[in-house]
């Protein structure tokens, strides 16, 4: 409320909605989504299918699929953001917090049911195929890997990071389930003007956790961890080994406090949307939040085109520079697709981004499984040879089982957004 009690909550943009059975979905969100977890697709296609073919695709396109970890950047933010929100929402009208178990609960019964399908059928199904046997199961690391994997804490220790070889997407999830138990104590810190302080922590945490913490942490885990439980399962090859000393930096490095800034900043973006969802604080023109975030974007397009994945993943100049563009990029595409700026919604909004974002969930779980099973021949061999084809087989085949998990497991359960 304003001054004299009057203030009225703004609209930042009329619009008709796209759903009118579903009036509280926010269908540039799901696009986000959908862009989203397209990108993370062509950086596992650019690693599985491209890479095993003589006519891959070059140029600038292939160089950001090259990145495409940075989707599951864009999903951190995502979360953080919706995630947070009832908590700001309650912060700016004085009501009580939402429920801690009951948050709980909901989260549970958002992933849980799809999350252990697919463990199920990739354990009981993926697995014999890719591997010939179940054999590796009744092994200490295969059986540690399972249970692990069951309980979320698979990215907690380096020998099941990998996931068998099977679906090494599943880190990012680990990550995320880390950050749920802590949200309710998170959301608090960057409520109102906590933020100026909580943000620069968070900031400092995940660089300083970035810059140091792999360094003096490997050594430990080589000397005090069983070799026999850090075996590592080759990204391309599928084949298990030792594990080399740039994916144990890669593992240190992408623990919930190196990636504590981009949830962070969808906790901020939270804050401000409450605040100019309630009229408390003015709401800038839309067309400037567009520009905003495009322009932040574009800023940072050149430094993601010329980088080598290993600076992306280890440059101090890319943690400095590129990657803070980046994020707060993505940060304010998140903040313009919730209050459904012009320019924003009419892109993201799209019959062909938003159906891919409302099964995201399901195409996140299913899509390496597929793009494995295609560049080993296990699925329709004989169908195509060339890079082009095999990848738009790989994501026929995992929309069509996206579909049908979302379907079986999520649709009931999919919170409105």
């Amino acid at each position: 409320m304003g001054p004299c009690g009057t203030a009225p909550r703004p609209r930042i943009v009329e619009r008709k909605r796209l759903n009118p059975s579903a009036t509280d979905r926010n269908h540039a969100l799901d696009g986000i989504r959908g862009l989203a977890i397209l990108w993370v697709f062509a950086f596992h296609a650019n690693a599985l299918l491209v890479g095993v073919t003589a006519d891959a695709p070059a140029g600038w396109g292939q160089s950001l699929a090259e990145k495409g970890l940075l989707g599951v950047q864009l999903f951190f933010v995502l979360s953080g953001f919706l995630l947070a929100r009832p908590w700001m929402q309650a912060t700016v009208a004085g009501t009580p917090y939402p429920s801690i178990g009951g948050f709980y609960a909901r989260r549970a019964r958002r992933i849980i049911p799809t999350y252990w399908l697919h463990l199920a059928l990739l354990f009981g199904l993926v697995l014999p195929i890719l591997r010939g046997s179940y054999a590796i199961l009744g092994t200490d690391i295969g059986l540690t890997n399972l249970w692990l994997h069951i309980l979320l804490l698979h990215f907690l220790h380096p020998g099941s990071s990998s996931s068998l070889g099977l679906n090494m997407a599943l880190w990012s999830l680990s990550i995320e389930a880390q950050f749920y138990l802590l949200l309710p104590l998170l959301a608090p810190l960057f409520a109102r003007n906590r933020v100026l302080i909580a943000l620069p922590a968070a900031l400092i945490i995940a660089l300083l956790w970035k810059t140091y913490a792999p360094d003096l942490l490997m050594e430990w885990v080589y000397l005090n961890v069983s070799p026999a439980r850090l075996f590592f399962f080759d990204p391309v090859s599928g084949r298990a080994g030792p594990f080399p000393p740039e994916m144990m930096r890669f593992f240190l490095e992408r623990q919930l406090p190196g990636e504590l800034i981009a949830f962070a900043l969808g906790m901020a973006a939270a804050n401000l949307y409450a605040r100019l969802h309630s009229g408390e604080t003015a709401a800038p023109p839309p067309r400037a939040i567009d520009l905003a975030a495009l322009a932040f974007l574009v800023l940072a397009t050149p430094t993601l085109i010329h980088l080598s994945f290993g600076e992306i993943v280890t440059g101090v100049g890319w943690r400095l520079l590129g990657m803070p563009l980046f994020l707060v990029g993505c940060t304010l595409l998140v903040l313009a697709a919730a209050l459904r700026t012009p320019l924003i919604d009419r892109i993201f909004a799209s019959p062909v981004l938003v159906p891919i974002g409302i099964v995201s969930y399901s195409l996140f779980l299913w899509h390496e499984p597929v793009l494995r099973l295609v560049a080993t021949g296990r699925l329709f061999p004989n169908v195509c040879d060339g890079a082009p084809c095999r990848i738009a087989l790989a994501l026929g085949l995992a929309l069509l089982v996206a579909a049908a998990s979302y379907v079986l497991t999520e649709r009931r359960r999919a919170s409105r957004i």
